[in-house]
């Protein structure tokens, strides 16, 4: 009878495997289970075939992706070296970061403590600067063989390159843009090259566009060919590229305006500049904010106070823009070392919550950091990110060295997992 008793008490246990007898859960259910899962915990999960078969299916990508958008973001920054350039990430910690997750915070304007991530090496030619990014994926140009450029694309999140395929007609890369369709669920890449042809009259477009879908094998002409050429930093907006241009022929009068390129419609579009936007393009750069393209002065008037502007597109169609002035709080001559404040060139980038992280472009000594501003609190925190000085600069061996890229993004991609 204790035989019995005891046997009768055991827990039924079942075997979990992938035989016909194992017992099957919904496929929507894994799948909500298996979005909540990292990044880098999935890539290890692909060692099992029929989980690597839900992981690349492409429902289940774009489910991860949209989910991916409600974790705390990520920043990214890329220094220059005489081998190429080191791209690093780093947690961007929220307002409501508490000690103890990533970092430790204090009161307000009092340092942040996060750790940077070593991601790869980017060539020597790769021009971070010039290179294009979204959802953690960067698009670069790897290098110069037999008169042709190659583009290639690495992944933040599974930490792979691929190599995109050989151009229709293009021999070098003039401008290229990486951007989401959202509708389409696919990623395109514009480039840019100019037309080897010096009798051009003037007004006559001498450059031309491909377009390549991530994932097809062959790069295809643009429908048409406006008379303006992208010059500057760029910028995807619910499927649509903006970007700094140089009008060349007959419309808007000449000079520079913002061009539109619309992913899904492959169509461009122009729209003019606001009238008191500063002469140098190089001290601008686009960003998104509160979901509209926006202008970013990079240089400020006045550093120590901390003034910074901002255009801000209302209507594409009436080509309304709308200035706004962000002046920083007292806190931002205490954040800022005295030493610094005579730099006055910062990189900046906008958090898709509408925080801006602003980032002086030269690495010297430790510790190095970033400044968050958040217009709509009106509050300012310094966060240093550990590990940066220590592998650019000890390592290297190096007295200073040049901070050529910064984006930040919450959004991840599992494109070429």
């Amino acid at each position: 009878m204790e035989s019995a008793s005891s046997s009768s008490s055991k827990i039924k246990r079942r075997k979990i495997s992938d035989g016909a007898t194992s017992t099957k859960l919904p496929m929507d259910l894994i799948m909500q289970i298996l979005k909540r899962v990292p990044a880098e915990n999935l890539i290890n999960l692909c060692k099992s075939k029929p989980v690597a078969s839900i992981i690349r299916n492409s429902h289940f990508k774009k489910l991860f992706l949209t989910h991916s958008s409600s974790r705390p973001g990520r920043l990214f920054i890329s220094f220059r070296r005489s081998d190429g350039y080191n791209l690093l990430s780093s947690p961007l910690p929220t307002q409501n970061h508490h000690s103890g997750e990533e970092g430790e915070e204090g009161e307000e304007g009092e340092a942040l403590s996060v750790a940077a991530t070593y991601l790869t090496q980017l060539p020597s030619g790769a021009r971070p600067i010039k290179s294009s990014w979204i959802h953690g994926l960067i698009c670069y140009v790897s290098s110069y063989r037999y008169g042709r450029s190659t583009l290639k694309v690495y992944n933040s999140t599974t930490r792979r390159t691929t190599t995109l395929p050989d151009f229709a007609q293009l021999r070098s890369v003039f401008k290229h843009m990486l951007g989401y369709d959202p509708v389409d669920d696919v990623y395109k890449v514009l480039c840019m090259d100019l037309r080897n042809n010096p009798g051009t009259p003037p007004g006559v477009p001498n450059h031309f566009f491909e377009i390549l879908t991530l994932g097809d094998d062959r790069w295809r002409m643009t429908q048409d060919c406006p008379p303006y050429m992208p010059i500057n930093s760029h910028i995807c907006i619910e499927g649509v590229l903006y970007c700094y241009a140089c009008v060349i022929g007959q419309g808007i009068e000449k000079g520079a305006a913002i061009m539109s390129f619309d992913l899904r419609s492959e169509r461009f579009g122009l729209i003019r500049e606001p009238r008191d936007c500063p002469v140098e393009k190089n001290e601008l750069s686009m960003a998104k904010y509160e979901g509209k393209p926006a202008i970013i002065c990079n240089k400020f008037s006045d550093a120590a106070n901390g003034d910074m502007v901002m255009w801000v597109l209302e209507d594409a169609v009436t080509h309304e823009w709308v200035k706004k002035v962000f002046v920083f709080p007292s806190l931002w001559k205490s954040v800022i070392s005295r030493s610094r404040l005579s730099c006055s060139r910062f990189l900046i980038s906008v958090t898709d919550a509408g925080e801006f992280i602003l980032a002086l472009r030269a690495l010297r000594t430790p510790p190095y950091y970033v400044v968050c501003y958040d217009p709509k609190r009106g509050s300012m925190r310094k966060v240093v990110i550990e590990g940066v000085t220590e592998h650019i600069l000890l390592r290297s061996k190096l007295d200073y060295c040049h901070l050529f890229h910064l984006f930040s993004t919450q959004v991840e991609s599992l494109l070429f997992l």
